[in-house]
């Protein structure tokens, strides 16, 4: 095993991927080959974000072992109530235990990287069961694929979930003035809230992207139950298209445009839906949650794909 390192750049004729082990095993720059020069596909991470150790400013962080919220920090599991670190001005629990904590490093070359987490290696983990988690990164041709894994440590059954968070900019270079996003969409969960009220549902007519549609400035923060073709994001003047292809263990998606930010919006994959585990104990079916026996695992796979038009 390998010492921690701050920043990993992996790399060949198309892209850039640029990793940070020390903060959540994060990607801070993602770059794709255009032309004769290289344009930012996610948003750039400002140097101090690295040195702070401040995943939310990275281009995508990774959230395990759960995906987006858990309802005022307090996880329902059978017969079982456990409270845990609050961890968003919502007043909730958010985005798992990893994404601040530093990752080991077990193998690396020029174009793959591979990383470990230990709950049981770190204090103030708030979650109540041992688990370990695994990340690999690597860039084959024009394809970057992520592979995340979570194990179960402990003695007894722990609900588990997984997912990225990558935000990326909707002008690829100069020439952009629009995005255009296709998401492979089944339904939406309601609520005004990032809490779901009550099982995914139709989704109304300004949040259907399951034909491509242009994005617009509007604010969204929604969870989405999807199939498993794959998202697409174009940029139509640049004629630059990524597509987001994902193992059948993310049954989830999170649309998120921030208000106070319009250059960037996030297409996370996740396993979950936001609050997923109580909402499972509650008695509401599909929403991802997975249960993990003893030293069970969970796995997948996330594929990142550009193109020239």
């Amino acid at each position: 095993m390998q010492a921690h390192s701050d920043l990993v750049l992996l790399e060949n004729d198309c892209l850039q991927v640029g990793i940070a082990p020390t903060v959540g095993a994060s990607i801070f720059s993602f770059k794709y080959k255009y032309g004769d020069r290289w344009v930012d596909v996610m948003r750039p991470t400002p140097k101090s974000a690295v040195k702070n150790n401040e995943p939310g400013s990275f281009s995508s962080f990774n959230m395990i072992p759960y995906s987006n919220r858990i309802k005022d920090g307090i996880l329902t599991h059978k017969a079982h109530t456990y409270r845990l670190a609050i961890n968003s001005n919502d007043g909730h629990a958010i985005h798992g235990e990893v994404r601040n904590r530093p990752w080991s490093i077990l193998d690396r070359s020029g174009t793959r990287l591979e990383l470990e987490f230990t709950s049981t290696g770190h204090d103030s983990i708030s979650w109540p069961f041992a688990f370990s988690a695994r990340i690999c990164y690597q860039v084959d041709a024009n394809r970057c694929l992520i592979t995340t894994a979570v194990q179960n440590l402990s003695d007894e059954e722990m609900p588990a979930g997984m997912g990225i968070h990558p935000y990326f900019v909707r002008s690829l270079t100069e020439e952009d003035d629009r995005v255009i996003i296709q998401l492979p969409i089944l339904g939406v969960y309601p609520g005004e809230t990032p809490i779901p009220t009550g099982k995914w549902e139709a989704v109304p007519p300004e949040l259907d992207f399951s034909k491509a549609k242009e994005l617009s400035s509007a604010f969204i923060d929604k969870c989405f139950r999807v199939g498993h073709e794959p998202a697409v994001i174009e940029w139509p003047n640049s004629r630059v298209r990524l597509q987001i292809e994902w193992d059948p263990v993310y049954e989830h998606l999170i649309l998120y445009c921030p208000r106070d930010d319009q250059r960037f919006f996030a297409v996370e994959p996740v396993t979950n839906c936001n609050n997923g585990f109580n909402l499972t104990n509650q008695g509401l079916p599909d929403t991802g949650t997975v249960y993990l026996k003893p030293q069970a695992e969970l796995r997948g796979k996330i594929t990142l794909v550009l193109s020239q038009c």
